[in-house]
């Protein structure tokens, strides 16, 4: 392919007043366009993305404080900006948020299929994983016109719907979750059987198949045609159907009658020209583009803020210039000092039914209660020790009660009925004597309830009426009462002329119990909450007092903090909380187990989630927001892109042996537990010191985990990675301008991606050599676009496979050469010094002296054994002397 050159080339847009904006005529292209993103070295934080640019502003156009400009008011600090280039294959591209943003063609007698039916579309869309997502469908609510209808629902499955009248519909949606590609590509289909009304789902790689099916067939259904409507076929956004817009790229769409029969509308979007508005299939089909809908080889390469706005010009004025820089969102949340409160404080505020709420996570030094709800009034306790306990995950520091401790909250106005109050406490024992736990009065039959420890222990819920006389009373043994954070609920449920009380007590992040009874009585509403503790409840911890209008579930699991929740779930909740996009590729729940979310910055929180599972978090370059690489997403990469050393436009691939990042002795302490320890103590990179091996290089972290059995597999791990000898490739650089078949491969890449390097020349490492995309730099000018990879060695991410010829191979430690070979011996004598002996499967690849070798066979049942080899691998061919070192090429290491 040809470099991309304007118009199809490099856009700047800047959002607007809401809109985006073309502003490269000003653009001063002839100076170069610097970008960066991602990791600017091997074992680096992330920094935050950047875009440099220059501006021509005729007449202060780009000057935020000029009144005379048509943008005065509607640019500033932090304006959305995005960078573009039109490089790569044609695809349908439907924009962000784009409400019917669609590919459409008119209704056709040939396009109501009445029998067997097979849909096909070839995606590439932005995973929206909670939300149903339209693809493509015969499909419109007015008037009646259903006819079918291809979905992704809120799990991610696919879902194909059809109507028999045009109003009813049945939906079938796939046993199975659809299995989307790294790279987000992959073909969906779905048909209907006429003869047995059965549905199948399958996926593909691309809509050239092979097709495979997704999950179960259905059963047998309704075997009556589908509804002939008058509505169009459309591809992307269906027309008020209503639910989320499909975001990114869709490369082709079949509709065929008949199971695997004729096409009667077959349409490849990457073969149609840039820029139109219409076209036709090659079924003789007419497609219209409509909402923004566009055939487009345009890729975003980036998106970020620009937030400085320096003016310049030259002597006569004639030539105003801005010279800013645009810079991800990485940038305004490394800014950002304010911790983010305790999941409970964050979460119970945001519950439906809540009428009163008081968190009393104050300060040590406070006197009152606030309340974070509008309208409740604090309160001023006696004998609270604040902030004495900081042991609940899901709380900050909360107060412990002193001897002859009291309060009374009072609880504004509610509407009367059912009713919830409920706290956390921490008591460590039972008291020996009757004290009064907590107490409520009501404007109901029980005007006053009381929760009471009495001599058993047992635990009393009782309800008195106005002249104080009992209405109720239950109790029970309170076996997991004491000795951890609880929660305690008091309920008052209405059903017609009844009510049930229940106390409720709840282990935090486990088991509980509750007593009820039920009378005939009216529940009234909460006036307020008290307690003058009795003797033996000193020492006892307590917060998150809240009273709700019915029954709420808001301390679910933000209770203990989110406790074992998964890296990868954390990130996507915290995204979701804070308003901040943040996609996560790769399998969340096989990210590791954290343990509570303590108050931090958003961005030590996120930070947090990618330390504790080893991934990788950066900035999304189409759009402000996060995504994050799953560390099992690394592992066992095909390459993205294959560069051989000697290829056009391969600018700089050097190899440094360096100790930059060597780790050879690492602590890994659980943050509130224990720690675990790895160290390297044989070898060359050994902790021994030279020239056995290297010295020590210690290094320490200390991580959110779930449990102390994690700390021990984490420093092994991180040794793991800490000790990889081989040379290191620290940047790749391309020059695509030379070099312009490899734009789409390189657009393409993203932070975690495996590239391949081969062909190395003889005064280098042999190869191939694999790499890790951690960042990029490029710089893009009219005529120039470099691209320099900051990369991290390859080889560490493959890790060993169940029953796989090659993956699961385990070579066998401390195995030399027993005798001296030629350069041409075909046999080699391996003698293992301790340990298991070779076994043969299939053929492996070994390591003697920096020569590669292929094992085609062992024979041998003791040391030494024969090794029946292929030479010169990798092209070095030499003799080798008996007591060389035999390894494997890829040995089995277990993964984390």
């Amino acid at each position: 392919m040809a470099f991309p050159q304007e118009p199809l080339g490099t856009r700047v847009e800047f959002q607007i007043g809401g809109t985006w904006t073309d502003v490269t005529e000003h653009a001063l292209l002839r100076d170069i366009i610097r970008h960066t993103r991602g990791r600017s070295g091997e074992g680096q934080a992330v920094d935050p993305a950047s875009c440099a640019l220059t501006l021509r502003s005729p007449d202060g156009l780009y000057n935020p404080r000029n009144p005379g400009s048509p943008y005065y008011g509607l640019i500033g600090k932090n304006t959305p900006m995005k960078l573009s280039v039109a490089a790569g294959g044609q695809r349908l591209w439907l924009p962000e948020g784009q409400v019917v943003a669609r590919a459409e063609t008119p209704s056709a007698t040939a396009l109501n299929i009445s029998g067997s039916i097979d849909v096909r579309i070839d995606i590439q869309l932005r995973r929206q994983p909670g939300q149903v997502v339209e693809l493509c469908g015969k499909y419109l609510l007015t008037g009646n016109q259903r006819s079918w209808a291809m979905l992704i629902n809120a799990d991610e499955k696919l879902a194909f719907r059809r109507s028999v009248d045009g109003t009813n519909v049945v939906e079938y949606v796939s046993s199975a979750a659809i299995p989307f590609p790294l790279s987000g590509r992959i073909a969906l289909r779905s048909t209907w059987n006429a003869a047995d009304g059965v549905y199948t789902h399958y996926t593909a790689p691309s809509m050239a198949g092979p097709w495979t099916q997704l999950g179960t067939a259905s059963a047998t259904g309704s075997t009556t045609g589908t509804f002939a409507s008058t509505a169009p076929v459309q591809v992307g956004d269906i027309q008020i159907l209503g639910f989320q817009p499909p975001d990114g790229a869709i490369h082709a769409f079949q509709l065929r009658s008949g199971i695997g029969g004729t096409a009667v509308a077959d349409v490849d979007f990457t073969a149609q020209t840039a820029g139109a508005t219409g076209f036709t299939d090659t079924t003789g089909r007419v497609w219209t583009l409509l909402n923004g809908a566009e055939i487009s080889s345009r890729r975003t390469v980036f998106v970020g803020e620009y937030s400085d706005w320096p003016l310049k010009a030259d002597r006569a004025g004639r030539l105003v210039t801005v010279e800013g820089e645009g810079a991800g969102i990485l940038r305004r949340l490394n800014q950002g000092k304010k911790a983010l409160q305790s999941t409970l404080r964050r979460r119970i505020p945001t519950a439906t039914g809540l009428v009163a709420y008081w968190p009393m996570e104050e300060g040590a030094n406070a006197t009152s209660v606030y309340s974070p709800i509008e309208g409740v009034q604090p309160f001023t306790p006696r004998a609270f020790d604040f902030a004495a306990d900081d042991t609940l995950g899901g709380s900050a520091p909360l107060p412990v009660l002193q001897p002859n401790a009291s309060f009374m909250a009072q609880v504004p106005a509610m509407a009367e009925g059912s009713w919830q109050v409920e706290l956390v406490y921490r008591l460590d024992q039972m008291p020996a004597a009757e004290t009064t736990m907590l107490e409520l009065r009501t404007t109901g039959t029980a005007r006053r309830i009381q929760v009471r420890i009495v001599a058993g222990p047992q635990l009393v819920l009782e309800g008195f009426d106005a002249n104080s006389v009992s209405v109720f009373a239950v109790l029970t043994v309170p076996s997991v009462f004491t000795g951890a954070w609880n929660r305690l609920q008091i309920h008052a449920t209405q059903s017609g002329g009844n009510v049930t009380y229940r106390v409720r007590y709840l282990v935090i992040d486990g088991s509980g119990f509750s007593v009820s009874h039920t009378m005939a009585a009216v529940p009234g509403r909460v006036v307020d909450v008290r307690s003058s503790f009795g003797p033996g409840l000193e020492g006892m911890g307590i917060g998150h007092l809240s009273v709700f209008s019915g029954d709420s579930t808001a301390y679910n699991f933000a209770d203990h903090g989110f406790n074992r929740e998964t890296a990868g779930a954390r990130l996507t909740r915290l995204g979701t909380e804070e308003g901040l996009p943040i996609r996560v590729i790769g399998a969340a729940a096989d990210t590791a187990e954290m343990g509570p979310q303590r108050p931090g910055t958003l961005l030590e929180l996120l930070d947090e989630c990618e330390a504790a599972d080893g991934g990788v978090l950066v900035e999304d370059r189409e759009r402000p927001g996060l995504v994050y690489r799953t560390r099992t997403s690394l592992y066992n990469q095909q390459p993205k892109l294959v560069l051989s050393y000697g290829q056009r436009g391969l600018a700089e691939a050097e190899p440094i042996d360096d100790d930059s990042n060597l780790r050879n002795d690492v602590t890994v302490q659980r943050d509130g537990g224990s720690t675990g320890r790895a160290e390297l103590t044989e070898g060359r990179l050994s902790v021994e010191d030279p020239p056995v091996g290297v010295g020590r290089y210690d290094d320490s972290t200390t991580l959110n985990l779930y449990s102390d059995s994690q700390t021990e597999p984490m420093a092994n791990w991180l040794l793991h990675l800490g000790t990889v000898d081989e040379a290191r490739y620290p940047v790749i650089t391309l020059l695509l301008h030379r070099a312009p078949e490899l734009i789409p491969t390189v657009l393409d890449l993203v932070e975690g991606d495996l590239i391949r390097l081969t062909d190395l020349p003889a005064w280098m490492p042999p190869g191939p050599v694999d790499l890790i995309v951690q960042g990029l730099s490029e710089e893009i000018g009219v005529r120039t676009w470099a691209v320099s990879l900051v990369c991290a060695p390859g080889s560490p991410w493959r890790v060993a496979v169940a029953d796989d010829s090659t993956l699961a191979v385990a070579g066998t430690e401390w195995s030399t050469l027993a005798a001296g070979v030629t350069a041409s011996a075909t046999t080699l004598s391996v003698a293992t010094a301790s340990g298991p002996l070779w076994v043969f499967e299939t053929a492996f690849d070994i390591r003697v002296g920096g020569e590669v070798m292929t094992v085609t066979g062992i024979s041998g049942a003791s040391s030494p054994q024969t090794f029946t080899v292929t030479r010169s691998v990798n092209g070095i061919s030499k003799a080798h002397a008996s007591g060389a070192a035999v390894e494997l090429v890829i040995p089995a290491h277990v993964a984390l």
